[in-house]
């Protein structure tokens, strides 16, 4: 069995602690050998979790006195990207949380350093990596729903009240908003189930005061799918009234399938609970339609993935490519895509035009 991965931490707040299952759950294939927070008592808390020895309060410091083969970055959005150079510069592989950074020059920079240096850039996109999301990938990829025609969701929930006065998550110069926060996941997602977009249009909107520097608490958006799919998004920080907070909804020419509200208790559903699924029953001669089914519950049994934990898949699926060589499901080539729609909804939103996302 070959040696596990020496992990550094880099960042250790509110994301930090659900990365922290992986590595004592799974300690013979990540290790986690040093935390860095430039907040030292919270660096230090965490490392006393996770039983971790060594603690830094400055990253690049870590990068220079610590053997390690790569860094779990739970940082900023902003800080992304000059953390992943200098980790790319150092010959240590990356996984950055979600978003990839806080603006498009930024992620292509990262890519560009990772490439150049040879090492593995991975985004925690960890929707991707439930086994939810593993029956749906296999159920349309098997051509159950059909063509895909039409995708919704939305992301609502109140979270500027949570978060401290001045918190980084309602800046837009650090990467803040509802759409690098929360609606991201969803576009994402969406991507993986169906393929990239070709063009979007969108308004942003920043309702709350606490909201500064150009960041959105309340985001609609069009999405237009190279495989002539529409979608239609929805993200709000202003309200916790709704009846479901997270949603989203394939439809395909044989079927429709939707998800349902978090499974409390059980690890790593995240942002969604259930998939149902319909599909449609056969016409028969002389009626105008089929009769209507009932939505039923995608089976996840033979999902394939480690654990029920989605954060746990995907840092055992980052492990796993940094031995391997081969290319993260949410590699950042591939999430390189998901930021262009995040930027082309905030272009779209500032010039009040159509954007199509090949002149990004």
């Amino acid at each position: 069995m070959s040696n596990p991965l020496r992990v550094g931490l880099i960042g250790a707040g509110r994301i930090a602690h659900s990365h922290m299952t992986a590595y004592l759950d799974h300690p013979d294939r990540v290790q986690l050998v040093a935390v860095c927070d430039i907040v030292e008592p919270a660096a230090q808390a965490y490392a006393k979790e996770a039983a971790v020895d060594v603690v830094y309060t400055d990253y690049e410091k870590m990068l220079r006195e610590v053997d390690l083969d790569a860094v779990d970055i739970c940082s900023s959005h902003d800080q992304h990207w000059p953390q992943t150079l200098a980790a790319a510069a150092a010959g240590k592989h990356a996984l950055v949380e979600k978003s990839m950074a806080h603006n498009l020059p930024a992620c292509r920079e990262m890519l560009e350093a990772a490439d150049n240096a040879g090492v593995t850039l991975m985004v925690a996109q960890n929707q991707r990596y439930t086994v939810e999301t593993a029956a749906v990938k296999r159920f349309i990829d098997e051509g159950n729903l059909g063509d895909i025609q039409a995708v919704r969701t939305h992301a609502i929930m109140a979270a500027v009240p949570i978060n401290p006065r001045g918190h980084w998550m309602n800046d837009g110069n650090a990467g803040g908003g509802v759409l690098l926060t929360n609606t991201i996941h969803h576009v994402d997602l969406l991507r993986y189930y169906i393929g990239n977009v070709k063009r979007v249009t969108g308004i942003c909107k920043s309702v709350q005061p606490e909201m500064v520097n150009g960041a959105e608490d309340l985001v609609a958006a069009t999405l237009e799918f190279e495989n002539g799919a529409v979608g239609d998004v929805f993200g709000s920080w202003t309200t916790s009234l709704v009846p479901e907070g997270q949603y989203y909804m394939v439809v395909g020419s044989k079927g429709t399938l939707h998800s349902t509200p978090p499974t409390r208790g059980r690890p790593g559903v995240g942002h969604f609970g259930t998939t149902m699924y319909a599909l449609k029953s056969p016409v028969e001669a002389g009626q105008r339609r089929g009769p209507r089914a009932e939505f039923q519950p995608l089976p996840v049994e033979d999902a394939g993935l480690p654990t029920e934990n989605g954060v746990v898949n995907e840092i055992l699926h980052f492990e796993e490519c940094c031995r391997t060589g081969a290319e993260p499901i949410s590699g950042g080539r591939d999430n390189l895509e998901t930021m262009k729609v995040i930027a082309g909804i905030q272009e779209s939103s500032r010039t009040g035009r159509a954007i199509d996302l090949d002149t990004l």
